[in-house]
């Protein structure tokens, strides 16, 4: 006769009813996760550079130069607030600078902002574009190995609140700004907030336009997108801990070594 048999017919003593368990919520799904961001870094993108010289602007000016340049003026003014600041490039290169390359040092350095930097000479003030992807939704967790050409899907929204602060900062700078959305590359390969800020010349309604090389108009804008950094690391990122670091644990004490058995050297 089997075990199961025996306990069948052994008959079980009474116990007092006991009252159901309480059921136990299920767990909400946990919120979807995006790279931790160095808050106070921010990563400049100059575009073109070397023989791509980019677009041809009025007296001889070329588009590589003139975002070089901005970048350069841009730098001082991000330090002043407490920014690290890294550009892709610091001078113009020999060679061409490729998107890839462009987004891989962006992917390393994990930046709290990627600005890539572009001019015109259509239009006027400033055209703001963030990456046009769609947004991944709330419920959709992304592989540990991002897809490389929709790695921006995730970060789309916090790339557009980074237009709205640009944006908002420059209006109040009485300066016109278009927001936009447009995958100039390498912007859907890059996993932290990036917006492609394009200067373009700036065409009052009354009186003689600036240029893009207009340094004056430059500093204006320099300004107001310091600003929008600035309130964007605080609106976005989690403040440094107030907390002092816990102190190193102890160095561990030596362990003493026994004495030598004298009779043992005999």
């Amino acid at each position: 006769m089997s075990t199961a048999t025996c306990l069948a017919q052994t008959p079980a003593s009474p116990q007092p009813a006991q009252p159901p368990p309480p059921a136990i919520p299920s767990p909400a799904a946990p919120p979807r996760q995006v790279p931790a961001f160095y808050r106070n870094l921010i990563l400049l993108d100059p575009a073109h550079g070397g023989p791509d010289t980019g677009a041809q602007l009025p007296d001889n000016v070329l588009e590589k130069d003139v975002v070089l340049g901005f970048a350069q003026r841009l730098r001082p003014a991000l330090a002043a607030q407490g920014f690290t600041v890294i550009s892709t490039r610091d001078s113009d290169p020999a060679a061409t600078l490729t998107t890839d390359q462009r987004a891989g040092t962006a992917n390393h350095l994990h930046p709290l902002a990627c600005i890539l930097l572009h001019a015109t000479a259509t239009g006027t003030g400033i055209h703001i574009a963030s990456s046009s992807l769609t947004p991944l939704g709330d419920g959709i967790s992304p592989s540990r190995a991002l897809p490389w050409a929709t790695a921006q899907a995730q970060i789309v929204p916090m790339s557009l609140r980074l237009a709205n602060e640009i944006g908002l900062a420059l209006s109040n700078a009485q300066l016109p700004v278009v927001l936009l959305r447009a995958s100039a590359p390498p912007i859907d390969n890059l996993i932290c907030p990036a917006v492609t800020v394009e200067l373009a010349p700036l065409v009052p309604s009354s009186g003689d336009p600036s240029p893009v090389t207009d340094l004056a108009y430059q500093q204006r804008m320099i300004e107001a997108i310091t600003t929008a950094l600035a309130s964007f690391r605080t609106h976005n990122t989690p403040a440094p801990s107030a907390a002092p670091p816990a102190p190193p644990p102890p160095a561990p004490k030596p362990t003493p070594v026994p004495a030598a058995n004298p009779g043992a050297a005999k």
